[in-house]
């Protein structure tokens, strides 16, 4: 296994209101799949309204030695603190991975996949209404590119463009998420289709679809990009 990603590892409510067992779960699941010489992407919100001598023994309990984390906006607390960054080989505003087998009649090529805590920028209005203003500096603009994100806390993986997977703690039982469920995922979705779904938020339902083409960056791409 190359690699697992999860996001949002912090606490939600609507999984378990009690903290201990919420955290234990989650330790045991990436216990259970990520092995020691895997490489592991947390992307965002490592902890909330916790401490840090809490979240550095959640970190120390993993297997894995190869961790990775993304910044999400409720990471500012524990940044300062050297201790819990050296527990990580790389703390990143944003991120990549070359991943393998994501297209479909290429199990061996190689292609390079955004990580981030946050959908693209131009879908940011599809999750929380006031994320498009709040957020729109931190999301990457869509370049092309599949993109791994969390941040929504949706119930279901299905980003709001098909090039877009919601690898969120709440979309997949409070388990990381393999290099094959991902890839077994976007063949499973494979689609030409260039609007944008409305996301399977919580809440609020999002606005309606539109055309991701009249939504892109200037120069964009409404296609996945090969590596």
């Amino acid at each position: 296994m190359k690699g697992v990603v999860l996001d949002d590892s912090r606490l939600n409510f609507r999984k378990a209101a009690d903290t201990d067992a919420h955290d234990e779960a989650i330790v045991a699941n990436i216990n259970r799949i990520v092995g020691e010489d895997d490489e592991l992407w947390i992307l965002g919100d490592i902890g909330y309204r916790t401490s840090v001598r809490h979240l550095k023994s959640c970190l120390r309990q993993l297997r894995c030695r190869h961790l990775h984390a993304v910044i999400g906006n409720h990471d500012d607390w524990w940044l300062d603190d050297a201790p819990a960054r050296d527990l990580f080989e790389s703390i990143e505003p944003n991120s990549t991975a070359e991943l393998t087998g994501l297209g479909i009649g290429r199990p061996q090529a190689t292609e390079t996949v955004n990580l981030s805590h946050f959908p693209y920028r131009e879908d940011l209005a599809y999750g929380w209404p006031d994320d498009a203003v709040r957020f729109r500096d931190q999301a990457l603009p869509f370049d092309g590119h599949r993109l791994l994100y969390g941040h929504t806390h949706q119930l279901s993986p299905e980003g709001a463009r098909h090039e877009a997977l919601n690898v969120g703690l709440d979309a997949w039982n409070l388990q990381p998420v393999s290099e094959t469920q991902i890839a077994d995922w976007f063949h499973a979705h494979a689609t030409d289709s260039t609007h944008v779904s409305p996301l399977d938020m919580p809440d609020s339902p999002g606005p309606a679809p539109i055309d991701s083409a009249a939504q892109q960056e200037p120069g964009g791409s409404v296609s996945a990009a090969e590596s």
